[in-house]
C-alpha cells in the first residue's frame, strides 16, 4: 500500500477489501467494480454508515493552511477511515446506526437505504474518489461523537446553524 504520511495500516489491504466487499450482497460484484472502475457502488447499513460534509465544513473545522496535513489531523481527531470524493464532500465512514442521534443540518448522516462509492483501498489521491484516511482494520470506523464535533465547529465557523 503507498505511503501517503498517515499512520501505516495496521492490516492488509486484502482484509479490509474483504470486509468492505462483504458490505454488497454480492461481494464478487463489488470486486469486480473495483478492478474495472477502482470504485464500487456500496449499500450503507449493512457493515457501516457515512456521514457526508461539505469539504468547506471539514477546512473551516481544521484550519490548517496545508491540505497534505489533513488526512493525519483527521486521522487523530476521527479514529477511522474517511473518502474525499471531487473537491466538494468528505465522508468519514460511522458506526451503523446512528441516524436517530444524528442532528446538524450541516452534513447530512447516510444510512441504510443509501449507497456509497468507495473508492479501492490503495486509491490515496484523486483523480476519482480517494482515501484521505485509509480503512486500515476491517471494521474499525470513525467515532460518530467526534464527527459531530468536527461539523460542528465547522458549521459554526462558517456562519452555518448545526441544529
Amino acid at each position: 500500500m503507498k505511503s501517503t504520511g498517515q499512520t501505516e495500516c495496521r492490516s492488509s489491504a486484502t482484509a479490509a477489501t474483504e470486509w468492505l466487499a462483504h458490505a454488497h450482497s454480492v461481494p464478487p460484484q463489488a470486486r469486480a467494480e473495483w478492478a474495472d472502475q477502482r470504485l464500487a457502488m456500496l449499500p450503507l447499513g449493512k457493515r457501516f454508515d457515512a456521514v457526508r460534509i461539505p469539504a468547506d465544513v471539514l477546512h473551516a473545522a481544521l484550519i490548517t493552511p496545508h491540505p497534505a496535513a489533513e488526512g493525519p489531523l483527521l486521522e487523530q481527531l476521527l479514529g477511522g477511515p474517511v473518502i474525499q470524493d471531487d473537491e466538494r464532500w468528505v465522508y468519514p465512514l460511522v458506526p451503523l446506526g446512528g441516524a436517530v442521534r444524528w442532528r446538524s443540518r450541516a452534513a447530512a448522516y447516510l444510512g441504510h437505504g443509501s449507497w456509497l462509492g468507495v473508492p479501492q483501498v490503495d486509491q490515496l489521491a484523486p483523480p476519482g474518489a480517494y482515501w484521505v484516511v485509509p480503512m486500515c482494520e476491517p471494521g474499525r470506523l470513525c467515532a460518530l461523537a467526534r464527527v459531530a464535533e468536527l461539523v460542528e465547529v465547522g458549521a459554526a465557523r462558517l456562519g452555518r446553524g448545526v441544529s
